[in-house]
């Protein structure tokens, strides 16, 4: 059976997501991008939702009184937010009438907030995805389906960023058209277990002490979790420079066919 979606959509999985409710049958009757400073894909995801110009809004709309009496009076069967970066109110998670999905690039409560998979490849902590029904408190919600997506030795914060989003792609089509059916029960999270990252906890690792004593591993997975594709975040400074370091890692080569 077909739903109504007031969606919150943003970057690659956000077109992927929208492009499946739309096959699915699902209509949406709200859009919501971010606003432009934040906003990745929106004019692919506008163009795979059928919405007309009057339907799509930005995310700074959810702030006016107006716009969140209009979302309820429209009453979707579901809110569903995808890589959304804001927090909503009550008043907005109120609004659905049948319940909310969020999109989370971990294994709740585990790594609860921001850069996951960076933490994870820090501190050892398992990396996966979870779809969970929205709270007012970030990531909190009850959850509706997880999976882990094990790190490689090989992984970057790029590579494994990548992978969880096409993981979490694959878990929503899964599982969409259970929950909609109204067939899944969302399972309330263990708060004893819950760990919160706030946005600028990565800063931290960046300035790298050239006279430091660290364990080689600990260094690895530092440079590991701070490259992201052909960016380095991790740095030290020489000479009055700057230098920032990317590492790139690679399987074990086989050299058969060069002997």
């Amino acid at each position: 059976m077909s739903k109504t979606v007031a969606l919150l959509a943003n970057d690659t999985v956000g077109v992927e997501v929208t492009r499946y409710l739309a096959a699915h049958g699902d209509r949406i009757v709200r859009l919501y991008l971010h606003d432009p400073e934040y906003q990745k894909c929106g004019d692919e995801i506008i163009a795979a939702s059928g919405c007309a110009p009057g339907q799509v809004r930005l995310a700074s709309t959810l702030k006016n009184p107006d716009e969140v009496s209009q979302l309820r009076t429209l009453r979707p069967d579901f809110i569903i937010t995808v890589y959304w970066r804001h927090l909503l109110s009550k008043e907005v998670i109120g609004a659905a009438g049948q319940g909310t999905v969020n999109f989370h690039p971990a294994l709740l409560p585990i790594n609860r907030g921001w850069y996951p998979h960076v933490h994870s490849i820090l501190d050892g902590s398992p990396t996966g995805v979870t779809l969970h029904a929205l709270e007012e408190q970030a990531d909190a919600g009850p959850i509706w389906a997880q999976r882990e997506v094990p790190l490689s030795p090989t992984d970057t914060a790029h590579t494994i960023y990548v992978r969880l989003q096409r993981e979490i792609v694959s878990l929503f089509k899964e599982t969409w058209p259970q929950i909609a059916a109204g067939k899944v029960t969302p399972v309330p999270q263990d708060e004893a277990r819950a760990v919160y990252h706030q946005i600028r906890e990565v800063d931290a690792f960046d300035a790298l002490d050239l006279e430091a004593t660290m364990k080689t591993r600990d260094v690895l997975n530092l440079l590991r979790a701070r490259s992201f594709g052909d960016r380095g975040f991790a740095y030290f400074e020489e000479a009055g420079q700057r230098v920032y370091v990317n590492l790139r890692l690679g399987a074990t080569p086989s050299f058969a066919s060069e002997i």
